[in-house]
């Protein structure tokens, strides 16, 4: 009996797994880290007809929230102990002071801000 790959699982596991493999097979190249390849002008030329012509020019674009700016981030807080730890040592340079402070100076003081 050929060997199917599928080692490791329990008793009838494996042919389980082969048979939902065999139902719906999968492609080969697809990969979760791969990401589509962008080439310029690969849509077409820009005076083309619209892909949405039903569509309003007034239509609001789906945008997707962008998360809080790192610098203004309540989580920033949490590592100032650690920086400012850093900036008071007898061996820190003056530069590492310096973005220590402007770091200190981002750090929201309550929620809201």
């Amino acid at each position: 009996m050929a060997e199917s790959g599928f080692t490791g699982q329990g008793y009838g596991k494996a042919k389980v797994q082969e048979q939902a493999l065999a139902a719906v097979p999968m492609e080969e190249s697809i990969s979760p880290m791969a990401a589509p390849k962008v080439v310029p002008g690969g849509d077409g030329a820009l005076n083309r007809p619209s892909q949405l012509p039903t569509q309003s020019i007034n239509t609001q674009a789906d945008v997707v929230p962008r998360p809080n700016s790192p610098l203004k981030s309540p989580n920033m807080g949490r590592i100032m102990s650690s920086m400012l730890q850093l900036a008071s040592s007898p061996l820190a340079s003056p530069s590492t002071r310096r973005v220590v402070r402007a770091m200190q100076a981002q750090v929201p003081r309550t929620e809201t801000e």
